[in-house]
């Protein structure tokens, strides 16, 4: 579970629009209007548009493993909670449900400075045909509320990829 915190934060971004659809050999999904997406070590890395030296606001990051005996919908909750615990009152946004995305349950979660403080992160993990997926969605507190329905989008087209083995 320590790939789980992998996240950073994830940089602003205006309309909604989908451009182009982001697919790795195990996931797929639509990025946002001028969003691109970068392997970084053993991570992808979404990014929207931003001048190269601009700081993000917001970032969305997707990690991927094999599957082993913790990698349970039960054991992504139980850590999300503890990692809320542990930053302590008024961490937890929402606490882990389960979320039905394209036919598939993901454990869902948002916690504020889980990741880097004043930055709010919404995590969806599952564990599926032998593979662990997290996807994450981060931004500055001042702008995550604006910037949701971007990651709401992106989040409804995520699919993972059966047959990613191949």
């Amino acid at each position: 579970m320590r790939w789980i915190s992998t996240c950073v934060f994830l940089t602003m971004m205006g309309g909604a629009a989908f451009a182009d659809d982001f697919q790795s050999s195990y996931i797929k999904f639509s990025l946002p209007s001028g969003w691109t997406c970068n392997i970084e070590h053993t991570e992808f890395v979404c990014d929207p548009p931003h001048l190269a030296d601009q700081p993000r606001s917001a970032i969305m990051i997707l990690a991927a493993k094999i599957a082993g005996p913790d990698d349970t919908l039960t054991a992504y909750v139980e850590h999300l909670n503890a990692v809320a615990k542990a930053k302590g009152p008024g961490a937890m946004i929402q606490a882990p449900k389960y979320s039905l995305i394209n036919g598939v349950n993901w454990v869902d979660c948002t916690i504020e400075g889980s990741e880097v403080k004043n930055y709010k992160t919404r995590y969806l993990a599952v564990a599926k045909n032998g593979i662990a997926i997290l996807y994450t969605f981060s931004a500055h507190k001042d702008y995550f509320d604006k910037l949701a329905g971007s990651a709401v989008l992106a989040v409804n087209t995520l699919q993972t990829l059966d047959d990613w083995k191949k």
